[in-house]
């Protein structure tokens, strides 16, 4: 099955790129856009933020497997904190250390996935091989 799954992956690795820059690019468009996206409730903020960053961070996993953890998570606090740098010369949005928060969060939800994916590939690839 890991087999046939990094097979799929490997096959489709430009279409993961082409979504990884598509989703960086929404989310850098809707953070840096004047007007806020409409929110009913406190937490739909929090979840744009986190959910964003989640998303980011497994896609440039699936779009560059051999990044390195520490430089995948660098990038995807410097694209958070670019978003709420350029919020602050917005009258309509504003900056808040909160939204940095919940962006490492969700960044580090997403550095947790791929860390426990990776554990579990490589302990199924070291059964198999013996």
């Amino acid at each position: 099955m890991w087999l046939s799954l990094k097979r799929l992956w490997v096959r489709y690795r430009v279409i993961f790129k082409v979504l990884f820059f598509a989703v960086l690019c929404l989310g850098i468009y809707l953070g840096v856009n004047p007007t806020p996206p409409p929110t009913s409730a406190s937490w739909h903020g929090d979840f744009y933020h986190a959910g964003g960053l989640f998303a980011c961070t497994i896609l440039s996993f699936l779009a560059y497997p051999r990044w390195r953890w520490w430089l995948r998570g660098a990038l995807m606090f410097l694209v958070g904190l670019a978003i709420e740098g350029v919020q602050t010369f917005h009258s309509t949005r504003s900056a808040e250390l909160f939204d940095l928060q919940v962006n490492t969060g969700g960044r580090a939800a997403g550095l947790l996935v791929i860390f426990l994916f990776q554990w579990t590939y490589r302990a199924q690839t070291a059964r198999s091989s013996r």
